[in-house]
């Protein structure tokens, strides 16, 4: 009969090293900003959307970086990929903002760029 209640007995936690529990921070804090530019980007695409070009390449650009939001909440496989994609697309973002005159906009997409890639470097699993 002990088998039955085995259930019922509390699990024990796996302890993490502090290495591993500050990597999942930064990867939750990289999945909340990857998060809040998919809301920025996925609203001006589809308010903008009826104007064909760029606003539609920003929806899609709001729906990766959700998609990588998502995936670095609990690290997934192909979190860190879609991670750089997303980052690939931002870039593209700095480059049409720095050709229409707008260095401030090009700020703001360029600073998804380097904080995606210091927190990917940071959150790497320790070897």
């Amino acid at each position: 009969m002990e088998n039955l209640f085995d259930e019922l007995k509390p699990r024990e936690i796996p302890k993490i090293s502090h290495e591993e529990r500050n990597a999942a921070i930064l990867r939750r804090t990289l999945s909340a900003i990857s998060l809040l530019y998919a809301i920025f980007n996925a609203g001006l695409g589809c308010l903008t959307w009826a104007q064909g070009g760029v606003p539609r390449w920003m929806a899609g650009q709001g729906a990766l970086l959700a998609l990588a939001g998502v995936l670095l909440w609990k690290p997934r496989r192909g979190a860190t990929l879609v991670t750089l994609l997303a980052a690939a697309g931002e870039m593209g973002f700095v480059v049409f903002d720095l050709r229409r005159q707008s260095p401030q906009a090009a700020v703001v997409d360029g600073l998804y760029v380097l904080v995606a890639a210091i927190l990917l470097l940071k959150s790497r699993p320790v070897a």
